[in-house]
């Protein structure tokens, strides 16, 4: 376990931090299948090499959209999610894809102190989770956060990058050979997030694990302010919209019942849950049984976000 003092010190040692992330609601679908998501994994690795003085500390790949929180100088940051977006582009082109991908511009957070940096860190490492009803912060595949507080995933079988023959190196990086570091492991045709990944440094900004998975599982108010500040239109899952209206009911009403609210504290919840909680319609006419009409005449039309494989 560590003290306060040391993950203070290590942040203090190690940043400036930064959580570049894109709009998904103005973006085309890019990753259409597990083998979109494996190259787009793979590209991250390879994008890494040019940039030796930034590092990694997780990332989360959504089909139209992305999340990084990476230590470096910012303008290193953006010339990596520039190299990047310009080696995916040209692997859709090579399979006759050719998404709009103007809408595909990063935004950088630069990230303050070691409370933000947990927040945003344990934000990444949940955003496939919340979005796929079939996944758990620990099987979302296509995120570097399913290592986190994970020893088992050491004993994936891993072979060596440098070691494969070229061919499976050219395929690997969908361009001319480039020489991957020796710590660099594969597995199944993909190079695995945590042998590029600074996982072990993530995992040092948290006093242990139970401070780690408390903030994942718990911390929907942290998750509030940074979907607000992302503009992100889901961060919160039915069942923790649930917890958060029954204490919401609680507090103010005297009561955790939501059925047996009286219209008007319905309507003042619903607003709270939209517009604090960013929680959709659908959502709050689920939680709240209320009518469809009612919902449709409190809240606009939000543009509809493509970022799950259904």
């Amino acid at each position: 376990m560590r003290t306060e003092e040391s993950c203070e010190n290590a942040f203090r040692s190690n940043g400036p931090f930064w959580h570049l992330y894109t709009p998904g609601e103005l973006s085309e679908i890019l990753f259409t299948c597990p083998e979109d998501f494996i190259v787009g994994i793979n590209l991250v690795a390879v994008c890494l090499t040019l940039f030796p003085g930034i590092r990694i500390i997780t990332f989360t790949l959504m089909n139209n959209h992305f999340h990084f929180i990476l230590a470096g100088s910012q303008e290193e940051v953006l010339a990596f999610f520039k190299e990047y977006k310009k080696r995916l582009r040209r692997y859709l082109a090579g399979r006759a894809r050719y998404p709009d991908m103007g809408g595909l511009i990063p935004d950088t957070y630069e990230i303050p102190d070691l409370r933000a940096l947990r927040n945003e860190i344990v934000y990444v490492n949940r955003n496939g989770y919340v979005v796929q009803p079939d996944h758990t912060p620990y099987s979302y595949p296509w995120s570097a956060g399913v290592y986190y507080f994970n020893p088992l995933l050491e004993k994936i079988p891993r072979a060596k990058a440098a070691d494969l023959p070229q061919t499976q190196q050219r395929s690997l990086y969908h361009s001319r050979l480039i020489p991957l570091p020796e710590h660099f492991r594969v597995c199944e045709e993909l190079i695995l997030p945590d042998s590029f990944c600074d996982v072990r440094e993530g995992e040092a900004y948290y006093r242990d694990a139970h401070q780690y998975f408390h903030l994942l599982s718990r911390n929907q108010e942290a998750a509030s302010g940074i979907a607000k500040r992302l503009s992100d239109t889901v961060f919160l899952t039915d069942e923790e919209l649930y917890g958060v209206a029954r204490t919401l009911a609680a507090t103010e009403y005297g009561t955790r019942s939501l059925p047996t609210l009286p219209q008007d504290a319905k309507a003042s919840l619903a607003r709270k849950l939209f517009f604090d909680f960013k929680a959709s319609p659908r959502q709050i006419r689920r939680l709240l049984r209320l009518d469809r009409e009612i919902i449709a005449s409190m809240f606009p039309t939000r543009p509809r976000r493509h970022n799950s494989l259904r």
